[in-house]
Order: structure tokens, then C-alpha cells, then sequence
């Protein structure tokens, strides 16, 4: 999304406290997200079905909900109607924190058919053996796929397979529920051998991320530069990148890594593309809903502002890295990371290799349906320079891959891999 933060607000952030809301403001939330669909949606008038009749034929059971979890529960249930990754429900923490939804202090994500472990952020679960490239097997007596898509995918708003595919094994989401919540989880690891761990989710948060950066480089084989850019958010970001940047200028190619990399400010993604050519590079078109009264005394057509942005210019001052680059992707790119990845496929300075993004660039509302509950709804539809559609599908690589199960997270990364031969090839 463009100039603004993407928040990814978090479905699964409900508490339970029984019943509290009554039919009456019941209805009136429903009726309040029902407008707030209409005119902010940006794909409302592309909407295979009626959302009218949609609503009104859900109304009788959220109003029958027996708690307030199930009712915002059902009413994500009709959110997910519209297929979009960022227009969700959602309802903050109140009352107890030891009650907050939380997930287990780690990190995973999802490699093919099994769910690793990529990072651990508390010492009572390293204590217990829990490491990175542990991978998960079980939890709660589920298979670890069987878990996610019971738990967290039913409850995802997506607009595409791979965006439900990843997703709920990204990062924090594949544990997340009440902190008193005790769960068991079965691994198995780096050694082979299985292990369980049975814990509530009130645990210390008492080891630091092995990087706090949100933009790394390193240095591969043969002078290949690594550039992750795990997110578009972030303080002091312009500095960041400025600071690695003199050792980028020093390489002889470049690997960009945009995997799993969720998004934020697209300012900050075209701040960094501006560095990569020295010609203007093209930008796609957006509309997003308009109302105008009356227009709609008159009958008109729903209005839409539509505007093509002026071309991001070089970067100024400085030197421009010419040599080859290569961008990764995969499931997990999302939001103004897409954005990043239509400029740079438009800058025509090398191939996208990986599998298809999540296919939704965001620029939410955020919409107070009242009594604790809110919603996010995407206020803006996209195409990429030349016009095409990767809203709904996602942004396709020049060289798909695929995103082999490994044995465990440390072995090699088959993306990288191939990123290093298509740039040695370029290089000859």
C-alpha cells in the first residue's frame, strides 16, 4: 500500500468474558460493518453476490450467538466472504492479562508439508530443548497442518490459496490463543528424536531476537550481496538501509529477499528501489470508492478516484547499483511488499524468483463497530505497471520454485540456491 503503515490487525485477538452485548447492539455492529463494507470496500461493486442479502441472511445467527466470542467469531465467518487479506474483524484485549491471547514464545513457518521453528524467544522453552529447526509435529493432539487450518485458517481472511497456506503458520499465529490456555506441543528435533512440551502460554519473553534489524546484509559466494527485508516498517528506517548500503555498492550481485515480509510503509519500499535504476521506474495505477450524494440522488454508477502515480525518480546523489539483482518472493509477501515487487519487476533489473505472493496490497480502514469490536476493511485496488490484475492472485515470479519440505530450517535454502546460479548465468 502506498504512503501508509500496513497494520496487520490480528483476527484471533478476541477474549471471552461470556455474554456481555445484547441483541440489540448485536444488530447494530452488524448493521454498522454491513454500511462500512459499502462504501469503503474497495471491490464492493465486484462482489459475486449481494452483500445485502448476505447480511441480512446471516442476521438470525449472530444474534443467536451464545457469547460474545462466537458472535465475533460468526461475524469474521461473514468478513471472509469478501476474500480479502486485509479486511477482517477483530476485538482488543480487555480484563485479565493473564486471559490475553498470546501466542507460545517462538517463531515458525511453514517449509512444503511440515511447520519449523525459526526462532525462540524465551528461556523456558529453550530450557526444554526447543530450538531453531525444531520442527512441529503436533499440537493438542492435531497434526501440526491439521491444527492451523482448524484453528487459525478458519478464521483467515485471504484473497488467495497461498495467502491461507502460509499464513497461519507465519510468525506468531499458529499458537496464538488465551495465555492460560494449556497446550502440548510435540516436536521433533535437530537430532531425530521427538519431544513434548505441555505449558500454558504466560511464559517469559527473556531471549532478544537474534536481529532486531528489520533490513540485514550479508556477504555469499563469489561477492553475491544478501539484502533481507523482513518488513516496510520500522524506525529510523531510511538510515538503516543508508548504512548498509556503501557494502551493497561493493558486491558484484545481489540477492533482495522479500520473503514473509508482511509489509508497512511503501515509501520506505520505494525509497529502496530508487537505488537499484538509473532510469524512472513506472508505477502502477489504484482507484478506491467514492461518495458523492448527489450523484447518488441522481442514480449514477458508484464513483471511484482513480490516479496513476508520477514514476519513482533515481535517488539523488548518490551512486546507483547497476550490477545484476534478483528479487525473492513467496506466500508470505504481502501488502506494500508487492507493492515492492510491481516497481521492481517494472524496473526490468532482474527476474522474481519463488512461488506466487499473497495477492492483496492493503491500505485499510480502520472502522469502531463499538463495543470492543473493530474492523479493517481495504479501501484500494491495484494493478501493476502494465496494467495487470495481482489483487485476488498475486504477484506470479519470472521462475517459480518449489518450496521443498527440508529436514530441518539450518540446511540450504533452495531459493537462494537458485537465486545464486540464474545470477552466476548473468554474469557471464
Amino acid at each position: 500500500m502506498k504512503k501508509l503503515l500496513c497494520f496487520l490487525l490480528s483476527f484471533s485477538a478476541f477474549t471471552g468474558f461470556g455474554q456481555t452485548l445484547s441483541n440489540a447492539e448485536k444488530a447494530l455492529i452488524l448493521g454498522r460493518f454491513q454500511t462500512e463494507v459499502k462504501y469503503n470496500y474497495a471491490q464492493f461493486s465486484s462482489l459475486p453476490f449481494d452483500w445485502d442479502s448476505l447480511c441480512q441472511a446471516s442476521f438470525p445467527a449472530l444474534i443467536e450467538t451464545a457469547s460474545d466470542d462466537e458472535f465475533v467469531d460468526a461475524l469474521q465467518r461473514l468478513c471472509m466472504q469478501l476474500k480479502d487479506g486485509h479486511t477482517k474483524i477483530f476485538r482488543g484485549n480487555t480484563g485479565d492479562s493473564r486471559d490475553w491471547i498470546k501466542p507460545f514464545p517462538m517463531v515458525t513457518e511453514r517449509i512444503g508439508d511440515r511447520v519449523f521453528v525459526t526462532e525462540v524467544r524465551s528461556s523456558v522453552l529453550a530450557e526444554k530443548g526447543v530450538e531453531k529447526g525444531c520442527e512441529i509435529l503436533e499440537i493438542d493432539g492435531e497434526g501440526v497442518l491439521e491444527y492451523g487450518q482448524r484453528h487459525v485458517a478458519s478464521l483467515l481472511s485471504s484473497s488467495t490459496p497461498q495467502w491461507t497456506e502460509t499464513a497461519p503458520y507465519f510468525g506468531f499465529e499458529l499458537t496464538k490463543a488465551k495465555g492460560t490456555k494449556v497446550s502440548r506441543i510435540t516436536f521433533r528435533g535437530r537430532d531425530g528424536k521427538r519431544f513434548s512440551i505441555e505449558s500454558d502460554r504466560n511464559m517469559p519473553w527473556d531471549i532478544e531476537p537474534a536481529s532486531s534489524s528489520v533490513i540485514s546484509f550479508e556477504l555469499l559466494k563469489d561477492n553475491v550481496g544478501y539484502l533481507a527485508i523482513k518488513s516496510f516498517s520500522g524506525a529510523n528506517y531510511y538510515q538503516i538501509f543508508d548504512d548498509l548500503y556503501p557494502k551493497i555498492l561493493e558486491t558484484d550481485a545481489l540477492i533482495i529477499d522479500v520473503r514473509n515480509n508482511s509489509g508497512g510503509n511503501s515509501g520506505y519500499a520505494d525509497y529502496i528501489i530508487s537505488h537499484f535504476s538509473d532510469k524512472p521506474i513506472r508505477l502502477g495505477a489504484w482507484c478506491s470508492p467514492m461518495y458523492i450524494a448527489a450523484h447518488a440522488s441522481w442514480f449514477y454508477n458508484p464513483a471511484f478516484y482513480r490516479s496513476t502515480p508520477l514514476p519513482i525518480q533515481p535517488v539523488q546523489n548518490k551512486p546507483i547499483y547497476k550490477k545484476p539483482v534478483v528479487l525473492l518472493v513467496n506466500g508470505g509477501t504481502f501488502s506494500s511488499a508487492e507493492n515492492f515487487c510491481v516497481t521492481f519487476r517494472s524496473s526490468g533489473r532482474g527476474p522474481i524468483i519463488g512461488t506466487p505472493t499473497g495477492g492483496s496490497t492493503g491500505n485499510p480502514i480502520g472502522i469502531d463497530l463499538g463495543y470492543g469490536i473493530y474492523a479493517s476493511i481495504c479501501t484500494k485496488y491495484e494493478w501493476d505497471a502494465d496494467g495487470n490484475v495481482f489483487i485476488g492472485k498475486g504477484i506470479i515470479p519470472d521462475i517459480e520454485i518449489e518450496q521443498r519440505a527440508k529436514q530441518d530450517a539450518m540446511q540450504k535454502d533452495v531459493f537462494i540456491e537458485r537465486a545464486l546460479l540464474e545470477l552466476k548465468r548473468s554474469r557471464r
